[in-house]
């Protein structure tokens, strides 16, 4: 049986090809990867979107590899040629598209007239009323406030130029889709809404390794640290939770916040979304909120790093406006890490309220600040949700009988041809 996988980044198993370091990213797709190829009755195929000149292909491992270069049009899309050449040599059963949001994608699935088996990510169709992450971008623009402005005109180009074409491909893969694959009911009532006649399949995300070997203690953390796994874009809510923090400074004056990702100071002429960007709104809030010393930004973490310092803290914060199914909230509650989530998108089927993590409304910042409060100050209560949450994690992310799952789902989809 023959499956190709379509993913838009070069995984870390061909990052030396590139001379680039691992990318930390879509660790669900290389742990799978790792787990198919033991079975017998499978031979796997990946084909990635890459910064390369020329389309390459190399086996490690038992898995045949594919690089294709991206297009010099559009950075989410790839040459007809190169789809084509892919999809002759391996011929493949089945094809595994891994995300909706690319044109690749989209080509891959209209060349392709096989079966084919398309796994959710996040939906933008359902992602994009909340693209600003509640900032009131029109507001910002009418009274012209300065930073806020411009970075709401930039917000808003952004939009209307790249963002809408990537909804627009979006939803023609999805049309596109034979079989769905996902794990949450938000994204099986989006993907339903724009393909009704596909078939759904359900199977969780297994995890990186290191979130597997951890497990956070409370007689080790930092005490008043809060973990913040993205704050790159609006929809990640980061800034709701620098106006919780404000409020709790004066309650605990140790208070720090640790975030996953690079400083929003600009270093380089290029990286002009910090100038006009949302980086650059987000570290003038940061400081007109007076909280420049609380904030600490970690930089890009690979795995290990990630899980070791998201054990060190007293509590993670899942910020994001709209979310399918976070992995960093998996990530935290398998560590047994208690977690506060904003209460949306695919969140809610991953832990319920007041037993295995707190929740909150997404644009209610101190709501999201009297639950920082509980968990620093009841100690039985970060017990709690900790041994839930770790309980419950294991369960959805079991390894083996996500295996199984997707054993199954693959070998029904082939029989249904």
């Amino acid at each position: 049986m023959k499956i190709l996988w379509v993913v838009s980044f070069p995984l870390p198993a061909v990052a030396y090809l590139l001379n680039m370091e691992k990318i930390p990213f879509g660790g669900w797709v290389t742990t799978m990867l790792s787990q198919l190829k033991t079975v017998d009755a499978f031979e796997l195929s990946v084909a990635m979107k890459a910064p390369v000149e020329k389309r390459k292909h190399t086996k490690i491992d038992g898995i045949d590899y594919y690089l294709l270069p991206q297009s010099s049009k559009d950075r989410f899309d790839v040459c007809q040629e190169d789809v084509d050449w892919v999809l002759e040599d391996v011929s493949p059963d089945l094809l595994h598209a891994e995300g909706t949001e690319t044109a690749y994608a989209y080509r891959m699935l209209k060349t392709w007239q096989g079966n084919n088996i398309v796994s959710m990510q996040g939906i933008l169709n359902g992602y994009e009323p909340y693209e600003y992450g509640h900032l009131p971008v029109a507001e910002y623009i009418a009274t012209f406030k300065g930073q806020a402005a411009l970075m709401s005109v930039a917000l808003l180009a952004n939009k209307l130029l790249f963002f809408k074409k990537r909804v627009t491909k979006e939803m023609r893969s999805i049309r596109l889709a034979k079989n769905i694959l996902g794990r949450t009911t938000w994204d099986r009532a989006h993907s339903y809404a724009i393909n009704p006649r596909a078939n759904y399949h359900t199977c969780y995300r297994v995890l990186r390794d290191p979130f597997y070997q951890k497990q956070w203690d409370i007689q080790k953390i930092e005490r008043h640290t809060i973990f913040v796994g993205n704050a790159a874009q609006p929809r990640k809510g980061a800034h709701i939770v620098m106006r919780a923090v404000a409020q709790l400074v004066d309650e605990y004056p140790d208070i720090q916040v640790f975030v996953a990702g690079e400083k929003p100071q600009r270093t380089s002429w290029r990286e002009w979304k910090k100038v006009i960007g949302y980086p650059a709104y987000f570290r003038r809030l940061i400081e007109d909120l007076g909280i420049e010393q609380r904030v600490v930004f970690l930089g890009v973490l690979q795995a290990e790093e990630m899980a070791q310092k998201m054990c060190q803290a007293h509590v993670c914060v899942l910020s994001s406006i709209i979310e399918n199914s976070p992995n960093t909230l998996g990530e935290a509650m398998i560590m047994g890490v208690p977690a506060i989530s904003s209460y949306v998108g695919g969140a809610p089927d991953m832990a319920t309220d007041a037993k295995e993590a707190l929740f909150y409304r997404d644009d209610d910042p101190q709501l999201l600040a009297y639950r920082i409060k509980q968990v620093f100050d009841d100690d039985a209560l970060a017990l709690h949700l900790s041994a839930n949450a770790s309980r419950r994690a294991h369960k959805t992310h079991d390894r083996d009988e996500n295996l199984q799952r997707m054993i199954d789902i693959y070998q029904t989809v082939l029989r249904g041809k």
